[in-house]
């Protein structure tokens, strides 16, 4: 368990649980010295017990043979207080946590199991050893072990399924990573030598030139930062506004369709995953307009208030029916641009907004809650 929150929260129940049951007991047996001393005899060495285990170092709590003498010796120790002191079974709760984080699979079936077992003792406790008694006894203790090892069951399937939800995830923002780097860029590329093929005359072939080999430096010295952090360069050396404003004027000189960008509000304090999620949405749209609109002009609006950060990228292109082509759908040349997007800016629990009419230019717009 990675969270915090829950570490401490482990550390801490079995000795709170201690410390209530031997308040409790005390306060009960109070006099009563020869039942009272083992008890509390009992309660030290549990707690002796737990406290030597959490002093070892990390790399022997992980060795399996430690951990099956510990759960043992917990579980042996739970076991005597409850035969001398039934509410001892609520110590229990302390040895479930034992059982369901340090005990690996499946051997955590036993230990949850043998527990299971000593809280059922516990609660069986006020009947007889009638025929009765005996049969309550054993439905008591069927009732719990079922339950508690259906939760270890239950809990390893959640955990597997999140695992899995977790990898799905990765695969996803890889596929996104390696879009926004190698595959933009080789587009980029493709564009301008196609450009130059095409170009009137030398300075203009030239010129192309130049800018396919200037893309094609940007696009590795990217997948190898890429590759290393999954993070923008721009991003290492400037805030989201100024790196927006960069891509627009880096984006502008090549392609030589004018850009304006104006930002509002204050940017500079977003989470890192936000900034590259919208950074890379702008580097995207502006790829799309490149490749696609035929626009003459371009606006890029950035925009942070009170609830949350807005990003639009407006050409005056031709535009597209989007009843005829779904922006959840691949573009038959194999392109991953605007399914990208959306699922980058979802990811950092944001919307995407596509509005466009044939002849009347596009507007990509994401929207990230503050």
């Amino acid at each position: 368990m990675n969270d915090p929150r829950w570490r401490t929260a482990l550390t801490l129940t079995p000795y709170l649980v201690l410390a209530v049951l031997v308040a409790f007991t005390v306060g009960v047996q109070w006099g009563e010295w020869g039942q009272l001393v083992p008890t509390l005899l009992l309660c030290a060495v549990t707690a002796v017990w737990i406290i030597a285990w959490r002093r070892l170092p990390a790399a022997l709590q992980e060795r399996p043979a430690l951990v099956a003498v510990f759960m043992t010796g917990l579980i042996a120790l739970n076991l005597a207080l409850v035969f001398r002191d039934s509410w001892f079974g609520f110590l229990t709760i302390a040895t479930f946590t034992f059982a369901y984080s340090i005990v690996p699979w499946p051997w955590e079936l036993l230990a949850v199991g043998a527990t299971a077992v000593v809280a059922g003792l516990a609660q069986a406790s006020p009947l007889g050893w009638d025929a009765t008694g005996i049969v309550g006894t054993i439905g008591i203790l069927l009732l719990n072990v079922v339950a508690m090892c259906g939760l270890s069951w239950s809990l390893r399937l959640a955990e597997r399924q999140v695992n899995l939800r977790a990898t799905e995830q990765e695969r996803s923002r890889l596929a996104r990573e390696i879009h926004d780097t190698l595959a933009q860029g080789f587009a980029g590329i493709v564009t301008q030598l196609q450009a130059a093929e095409q170009a009137p005359d030398e300075d203009s072939r030239t010129r192309h030139t130049d800018a396919a080999i200037a893309l094609a430096r940007d696009g590795l010295a990217e997948a190898r930062r890429s590759v290393k952090a999954l993070r923008p360069a721009a991003l290492d050396a400037m805030r989201l506004p100024e790196a927006i404003g960069q891509l627009a004027r880096t984006w502008t000189e090549r392609t030589g369709i004018p850009c304006d960008v104006s930002a509002s509000g204050d940017a500079t304090t977003l989470p890192t995953d936000v900034e590259v999620a919208l950074l890379r949405t702008a580097q995207e749209a502006l790829a799309n307009v490149e490749r696609h609109a035929g626009a003459r002009r371009v606006r890029l609006t950035l925009r942070t208030d009170t609830t949350g950060t807005r990003l639009e990228v407006r050409d005056d292109g031709r535009g597209f029916d989007p009843e005829e082509r779904s922006v959840e759908r691949a573009s038959d040349d194999g392109g991953y641009g605007l399914v990208a997007m959306r699922e980058r800016i979802e990811s950092v629990a944001g919307g995407l907004i596509v509005e466009s009419r044939p002849g009347h230019g596009t507007a990509i717009r994401a929207e990230v809650p503050a």
